[in-house]
């Protein structure tokens, strides 16, 4: 008896979670399982790790199984590919050498791939259409007009749909960003695309410009893709649909929302970076298909979870230097120091602080000095970082502090009221370069302190 799994139920499972891409060879055995299971076999072309191991549990498997048998190992991987295409070939060859009617057989065995191919891909379509996004002219509560290829696009925000006979809404003109210096919403992590963007059908003039520039101009019967696009994040509280709206916009061309879900996650963070006179800026990957009479486009965003993009304090007086992001790194003896970090635990447990990093020394027993990092909040104490760590940071700690700089790093820290751990983000001395050094100092972004809410300025309509 083959399982049924609802839109509803794949719309839960397929939700954004901020995790890495699935590899090919993950995709493919979790679409086997799924097929397995239901009877069907979905395409799952943008599937992450965290959505792959919940529809695995939802049928029945284990989500270890996408590490087994070399699964997720890039070189296996690679091999394993590079094998699948060496046997077509030699199918392909041999079928075309075995008789006079090879050759036509060969056509038909490569056709019936293209055919399976573009079968794929209208599913995908599809899927997005229906697991990702609410019925056709609303996106999860935010009104979309329905606007074709050759209508007037870049829509101030979703609103009703032009009709003949009727001026179109006004075009976003307000530059939002030109004189703003931008925060990086990564913080220096890798980025990746992991929050979906909706509506992306009214600004296909838009999304086609911005894959024009990236050198994937789009071609009717073709899909386009082009990743690492820069864009912004521009919150519109004017905007009559949504007072949470968030646009994401190229070149101050909007490209779609996010969601209604997810402007309300990222409403705070992303207010408070514009209300400091600084625009929010992330990664896009954007992929559209030109059939013609209507562009099918998909944008996602580079997004971490809401509660890392802004730090919670604001960084120490004096001069100051940012250490890029690094591997996370255990902070040590924080137990002791519960007191000071039990006041910067938010209420949802989790969250990023500013935290400054000294080079202090301990006297062992024998009368040896050896030195360490120090770890200090706000000027506090709050933990050390363990010998083989330190001795990592130590030469650019001596550094700063000969130039007179401060180093301050990123931490995340997580607790709640019993106790609380803090993991340091700093690269290593081995893993910075000599032009940052020459270039700094890298001060801190400066971001007004935490409120209940912030001023922005209107950006919906002229």
């Amino acid at each position: 008896m083959h399982q049924i799994i609802s839109d509803e139920a794949w719309r839960k499972l397929l939700a954004a979670d901020g995790t890495a891409p699935a590899s090919k060879f993950q995709r493919d055995f979790v679409r086997a399982a799924v097929a397995r299971a239901t009877g069907k076999r979905p395409s799952l072309l943008h599937l992450t790790l965290g959505q792959a191991a919940r529809v695995l549990e939802r049928v029945g498997q284990s989500p270890a199984k996408l590490t087994a048998g070399g699964r997720g190992v890039p070189g296996l991987e690679k091999a394993g590919t590079y094998a699948q295409w060496t046997l077509f070939g030699l199918l392909v060859l041999m079928v075309t050498v075995s008789s006079p009617a090879g050759f036509l057989l060969a056509a038909g065995i490569v056709g019936l791939m293209f055919l399976l191919r573009k079968r794929r891909r209208d599913r995908q379509a599809w899927e997005d259409a229906t697991w990702s996004a609410s019925p056709a002219g609303t996106v999860q509560g935010v009104a979309v007009p329905d606007a074709r290829i050759g209508a007037t696009a870049n829509l101030a925000a979703p609103g009703p749909a032009a009709v003949e006979g009727q001026m179109p809404l006004s075009s976003v003109t307000r530059p939002v960003s030109s004189n703003r210096g931008l925060y990086r919403v990564s913080l220096g992590r890798s980025e990746w695309p992991n929050v979906e963007v909706v509506g992306e059908h009214a600004y296909s003039q838009a999304i086609k410009a911005a894959l024009r520039a990236s050198k994937a101009p789009t071609t009717v019967g073709r899909d386009s893709e082009a990743e690492g696009v820069q864009v912004e994040l521009v919150a519109e509280p004017d905007n009559p649909y949504d007072v949470n709206a968030i646009s994401v916009r190229w070149r101050n061309q909007v490209l779609g929302y996010l969601s209604r879900e997810d402007a309300i996650r990222y409403t705070q963070p992303i207010r408070r970076i514009i209300a400091s006179g600084l625009t929010a800026a992330t990664t896009a990957r954007i992929w559209a298909y030109d059939a013609g009479d209507r562009l099918q486009a998909r944008v996602t965003v580079a997004l971490p979870e809401p509660e890392l993009i802004a730090p919670l304090n604001e960084a120490p007086a004096g001069v100051t230097t940012l250490v890029p992001w690094g591997s996370a790194i255990q902070v040590l003896k924080e137990e002791n120091h519960f007191d000071i970090l039990c006041n910067h635990v938010p209420t949802d447990g989790a969250g990023l602080l500013l935290v400054s990093l000294h080079k202090a020394t301990r006297t062992l027993k024998n009368a040896t000095e050896r030195p360490f990092v120090e770890v200090r909040l706000d000027g506090r104490r709050v933990g050390e970082l363990s010998n083989v760590t330190s001795a990592h940071l130590l030469p650019l700690l001596e550094h700063t502090e000969t130039i007179g700089e401060t180093a301050l790093a990123y931490a995340k820290i997580t607790g709640s009221a019993l106790a609380a751990q803090l993991v340091l983000h700093a690269a290593k001395a081995t893993e910075i370069s000599n032009d940052w050094l020459s270039e700094g100092p890298h001060p801190a972004p400066k971001l007004l302190p935490r409120a209940a809410g912030y001023d922005v300025p209107p950006a919906y309509a002229t």
